[in-house]
């Protein structure tokens, strides 16, 4: 299994926390997000990762290093993800895992994505309905609705951000990948892929991780609920010695 970790965007909404950076680079307890999602990758075994980048790209670079490997995305302002990933298409071969750049997650998330044999499997969070940001509504361990204008009682769920794609997948997912960047459609979501075939009856499943922490920061409400998290284990914990329990982003 190979891992595509997508980190090119300018991150706007974190224009609120004054970061002149990538933020896969916001820091958690003296790691960068990147750094820990690449250690826990490796943890699991999966060496083989890939970083897509793009804006201020050398400091992921410098951050990571020859840890990982790298496609870059010199279009990253005028596009979006779906674009990273098309830079990136010849990986897209055997068991894949795809993740946003800017997650923070339990290590158990992990095993989850690994573990799940359907050929598609998108994880998400069934506690998250209120604040949800991405929003899918399941039947029959299925995805059947998707988007940021489902209603609460739509909701059944938000998308956390890691997708495992099957080999058994992923050539059609390759070809419909390459249709729609060809058709144009450079400024939408590498998701909207998969959700293309939710229309066609193709069945996109999901795996439900609630009780497992993680967060996705996209915005400062992101921010501010993975820092509460982090205050709130340390103070569970009085024994453990943590450096230190607040993010830097500076």
């Amino acid at each position: 299994m190979k891992a595509i970790i997508m980190a090119a965007g300018a991150g706007k909404r974190l224009h609120a926390l004054n970061i002149n950076k990538p933020k896969c680079l916001i820091t958690v307890e003296n790691e960068t997000l990147i750094r820990r999602s690449v250690n826990l990758l490796v943890n699991k075994g999966i060496c083989d990762i890939t970083v897509i980048v793009g804006f201020m790209a050398h400091l992921i670079r410098n951050e990571l290093s020859n840890d990982v490997a790298y496609f870059e995305n010199p279009d990253f302002h005028s596009t979006n993800s779906i674009k990273s990933l098309w830079y990136a298409k010849d990986l897209l071969e055997d068991d894949v895992l795809l993740l946003n750049g800017d997650l923070y997650y339990e290590h158990d998330i992990l095993d989850y994505a690994i573990n799940q044999t359907n050929p598609v499997v998108m994880l998400a969070d069934s506690t998250r309905i209120d604040n949800a940001d991405y929003r899918f509504s399941f039947s029959d361990g299925q995805i059947d609705q998707f988007g940021k204008h489902l209603t609460n009682q739509e909701t059944d769920g938000e998308y956390i951000g890691i997708v495992r794609i099957d080999r058994c997948f992923i050539k059609t997912f390759k070809e419909t990948l390459e249709e729609m960047i060809t058709a144009g459609k450079s400024n939408i979501w590498w998701e909207d892929v998969l959700y293309s075939f939710i229309a066609k009856q193709i069945p996109i499943h999901y795996f439900d991780v609630a009780g497992t922490f993680w967060s996705e920061v996209d915005t400062l409400q992101d921010y501010n609920y993975l820092q509460n998290w982090i205050t709130s284990q340390d103070r569970s914990m009085p024994s453990k010695k943590y450096q230190s329990s607040s993010l830097l982003i500076e």
